[in-house]
């Protein structure tokens, strides 16, 4: 990453694969430009013109002031004009700061290598799940004034996944649910964000075992429409869930009863029993080769979370509670 002398630069590149953390990022820098900068003017870039871009940015404001310009999501808008850019970075304007969000910007590129020379290049990388749960004690400490223990947030990652935004944003309502209480606790995740989420992944699965595609994929669609962070945490909220029913559904032949397993499984006992009766842990097991094999498809490009889904949902209602059997 190119590292910040503390001067306003002519141009930036943001780069990072998570939406949040490139916010957070811009956030930063039109910190610093602070009062020396207009408003800034923002351009959507699979649709943005160059030509309206570099104006905007070479123009003086009659106000005074810097013209802060800002081009969204503009991978595209990069490579669509790479050489142009090239030629802009080289020689900016300096009546204003061109900013680039995008979410890669690779260090052997001419022009990762001209912004880092002229401006400011900010790679912000996803965090992985140690720096993740790391991340989330101190966001809930200096953003929300609430301690969050190692324990608690690893268990709001279990629920939420290892996307920052997803996080900040369940911290926000954990947040305004502990009211003036200064600690967010594994109870309150389990009461506000694990609860919620796992009935959704619960119901999904409940009409996987009783072979109802339709009503399986319309719940899956209802929870698409009402959760925005449903597409990323899909796969990890249903191997959760499945993992969940196979312990239970171990406990359950070892003789633990259906009302202890209910607090569990956030349901009433007889709800519990019914479920339990239904899942054959072999099914269960395929279930969870299958989400493997989901998320790396996903991961590497080979699908996405939607069709990978759907596949999945009518894949193991057509298996019905059973097993596969292997040809032999």
């Amino acid at each position: 990453m190119s590292e910040s002398t503390g001067q306003i630069k002519p141009v930036y590149a943001i780069a990072s694969a998570d939406r949040f953390l490139r916010s957070e990022a811009l956030t930063a820098v039109v910190s610093q430009i602070g009062e020396e900068g207009n408003a800034p003017a923002r351009y959507d870039g699979p649709s943005a013109n160059l030509a309206e871009v570099l104006d905007e940015a070479r123009t003086f404001s009659l106000l005074g002031g810097r013209n802060v310009v800002i081009v969204e999501d503009a991978d595209k808008f990069i490579t669509q004009n790479r050489a142009a850019l090239e030629r802009y970075c080289e020689k900016p304007a300096d009546s204003g700061t061109l900013i680039l969000l995008c979410k890669s910007m690779p260090k052997n590129t001419k022009l990762y290598k001209i912004i880092a020379k002229s401006g400011q290049v900010i790679i912000r990388e996803p965090m992985n799940a140690r720096a993740i749960v790391g991340w989330a004690v101190d966001r809930a400490k200096q953003v929300y004034g609430k301690r969050l223990r190692n324990a608690a947030a690893h268990r709001l990652r279990e629920h939420i996944g290892d996307s920052a935004g997803s996080i900040d944003a369940e911290l926000s309502k954990l947040s305004s649910y502990v009211g003036e209480r200064s600690e967010i606790t594994t109870n309150d995740i389990a009461e506000l964000t694990g609860q919620l989420r796992e009935e959704k992944s619960f119901a999904v699965l409940d009409a996987i075992a009783n072979g109802d595609a339709g009503s399986a994929l319309a719940l899956w669609t209802q929870t698409l429409a009402t959760d925005r962070a449903a597409p990323a945490l899909a796969i990890g909220g249903l191997s959760f869930g499945v993992r969940r029913l196979l312990e239970a559904r171990i406990e359950y032949d070892n003789g633990v009863s259906a009302g202890v397993l209910s607090r569990k499984l956030f349901a009433s006992p007889d709800v519990v029993e019914r479920r339990l009766r239904r899942c054959n842990p072999d099914a269960l097991r395929e279930m969870q080769r299958d989400l493997l094999a989901v998320d790396l498809a996903v991961k590497t490009g080979g699908s996405t979370v939607a069709v990978a889904i759907e596949k999945f949902i009518v894949t193991h209602t057509s298996r019905g509670t059973k097993p596969r059997v292997k040809a032999g």
